[in-house]
């Protein structure tokens, strides 16, 4: 009988904490008010709406939870319009929390959504502007078979799909697509862990994570989607791609399989939005 994978995975939506971020704040409120900045959330909700949340809403395998962490005062009318655009994926669960330190409260929320009956948890990580893949779900379980025998004698083992896209906003041109190969990014990357583990994939920074636990990388797929743009908390990491040989006119199609995304959609929204 094959064993039971439960899938979760954790979004950080703007969501106020200390800790968590590379961007150097003086005091919460100053995090905030950085946050909660009209312009960066009208921005993060079209990234979200038009990149990450076709992806998942048409998932092969609807057997997972999507924990998407926001403050308790994440303010109207964006609250609302956020609640309305999920409301169709029922995978997807709002945690609405007060200000924290980021790595407990993301252990309170992954911690408390685990099966204890699975035999083994896959959990990831995404912002609010990644996407996955529409079969990353299924993927996750089917290769629990492949790499669970290589799991530490704590029952853990990471999992990472290498091959992926970035979705690069222009100044003055728009949403280009790039494609490579690459290792050890947030989007794609998971954890096998025990349900009773009190470790969470937050505990493991994506870049060395290597270092820490067993480790596979597959690049069979197109299996992730990194944002960059003017509200990116971090750089992107070009210098850590390898080139993936392709005609850049068929990237669209690509997108439209492998995520569900219209990209001349969004391109059209996001420019207007630049815009004003």
């Amino acid at each position: 009988m094959a064993d039971r994978v439960q899938v979760q995975g954790l979004c950080r939506f703007s969501f106020p904490c200390t800790g968590g971020f590379k961007k150097y704040h003086d005091s919460l409120e100053e995090r905030r008010a950085a946050l909660y900045a009209p312009d960066r959330l009208n921005q993060r909700m079209t990234w979200f709406c038009h990149v990450g949340l076709p992806g998942l809403r048409a998932q092969t395998d609807k057997d997972f939870t999507l924990h998407l962490l926001l403050g308790e005062d994440f303010p109207q009318p964006w609250r609302d319009a956020l609640l309305a655009m999920i409301a169709d994926v029922p995978q997807i669960v709002p945690a609405f929390r007060p200000p924290g330190d980021h790595r407990a409260v993301c252990r309170e929320v992954l911690l408390s959504g685990r099966d204890p009956k699975a035999d083994a948890v896959a959990e990831f990580r995404l912002d609010d502007d990644d996407a996955v893949a529409v079969n990353y779900v299924q993927s996750l379980r089917r290769n629990w078979s492949r790499v669970h025998r290589l799991a530490s004698s704590a029952g853990r083992v990471a999992l990472d799909q290498g091959k992926g896209m970035v979705l690069e906003a222009r100044a003055g041109q728009g949403i280009v697509p790039h494609l490579f190969l690459t290792m050890c990014w947030a989007p794609a990357l998971a954890i096998y862990l025990r349900p009773e583990d009190t470790g969470i994939i937050m505990d493991f920074p994506h870049h060395k994570i290597w270092q820490r636990l067993p480790f596979v990388s597959l690049t069979e797929q197109v299996m992730f989607i990194r944002g960059h743009h003017t509200t990116n908390d971090a750089q992107t990491p070009w210098k850590a791609t390898a080139p993936v040989a392709h005609d850049p006119a068929d990237l669209p199609g690509l997108l439209r399989r492998r995520f569900d995304i219209d990209l001349d959609g969004f391109d059209r929204v996001w420019q207007g939005l630049a815009n004003g």
